[in-house]
């Protein structure tokens, strides 16, 4: 099980780095939640660490439609000019969802090398 769930870890970093490199859009943003979801609970029901317990409590979860955009005058003026104001605010959502998923992908690097030692 070990080997797994360290595998699953490295996976999702490198999912995440995907996505920061290639600005992700909503769909791909989407999986990745669902994933880092199922991670997520896959260690807090097989993890007995409490230290481990409460790191991996803290990372964040990732709702897109939770995702808040504020649109100004000018934003919404040039989004009306320049191809809509719908595909602004994706956009949008999507910018807020990457910089949340670079956290995620810290906080995974850093449950990786806990879960090493922990497993070892």
């Amino acid at each position: 099980m070990s080997r797994n769930i360290i595998r699953q870890i490295v996976d999702i970093q490198n999912q995440a780095d995907r996505l920061i490199k290639n600005k992700a859009n909503i769909v791909e943003i989407e999986q990745f939640s669902q994933y880092n979801d199922e991670i997520k609970s896959f260690l807090e029901s097989n993890i007995e660490d409490e230290f481990i317990l409460n790191y991996v409590r803290a990372i964040p979860n990732l709702d897109i439609e939770q995702e808040d955009t504020k649109l100004g005058i000018l934003n919404i003026v040039l989004s009306i000019f320049f191809g809509g104001i719908t595909s602004y605010r994706e956009r949008q959502k999507a910018d807020n969802a990457l910089n949340k998923i670079r956290d995620i992908r810290g906080k995974y690097a850093s449950a990786e090398f806990m879960l090493k030692n922990y497993f070892s």
